[in-house]
């Protein structure tokens, strides 16, 4: 009898429970003032993007949810004080080799004794002899040394040849005497109608054409 009973009383109880839930869906809440004034203060809804390039999609969102546009700075590099820095060399073009100069040619230094004749004469005077004396310092520095025989223009033209080259030849015949070494630096030229130095109409002229020229060829500061 007490089974029943509380059988009857749970299963009320449960019917109870449910007739009030169901009551309580029923009854509809309304909506706060602060809620609507929000909802009427909200932004509409935007189109955003929401990647970049070819990736790029697009959504609807509503402020402050939507993404905003931020500007873009770039870190600065602080050098790292440890690393020391090192420029490279420039790389140069190697010099071209010294060529070396070539000695310079030293000028040949001439110098030239006149010797004087007789009229018709081939024979050296006194003082023809001292003059050649006198030469010995040219004589071992010379090189070369040529004798020239001249004559005036009195007389044939082949006589005065002939008498130009015995004039050249006694004077060569002397120095070989004094300095026979000389025979390969010597040279013979002769010519009788040829390169006066004085007029011929005087006295005075024509000694100074009969004559015999020698001509000392030297490099300055080389012994011969």
């Amino acid at each position: 009898m007490r089974f029943g009973s509380l059988r009857h009383w749970t299963l009320g109880l449960m019917g109870g429970s449910t007739l009030l839930a169901a009551a309580c869906s029923l009854v509809s809440t309304p909506p706060s003032p602060n809620h609507q004034a929000i909802l009427q203060r909200a932004a509409p809804a935007q189109l955003a993007q929401l990647d970049f390039g070819r990736q790029a999609t697009f959504a609807r969102c509503i402020p402050p949810a939507c993404p905003i546009r931020t500007p873009k700075t770039l870190a600065l590099e602080t050098p790292d004080p440890s690393i020391k820095r090192t420029d490279a060399p420039i790389p140069t073009e190697p010099a071209p080799p010294a060529v070396p100069l070539a000695p310079a040619l030293k000028k040949e230094v001439s110098r030239t004794l006149t010797l004087r004749f007789g009229l018709g004469s081939a024979k050296l005077s006194p003082a023809a002899r001292t003059e050649l004396k006198g030469t010995l310092p040219d004589l071992k520095s010379a090189r070369r040394i040529t004798i020239i025989g001249r004559t005036d223009n009195t007389g044939p033209l082949a006589f005065n040849d002939s008498l130009a080259l015995a004039r050249a030849m006694a004077v060569r015949d002397h120095l070989l005497k004094t300095h026979p070494r000389l025979t390969p630096a010597l040279t013979i030229k002769a010519q009788g109608g040829c390169c006066f130095v004085a007029p011929n109409d005087t006295q005075a002229g024509r000694t100074q054409n009969r004559r015999v020229e020698v001509v000392f060829q030297m490099n300055d500061g080389l012994p011969p």
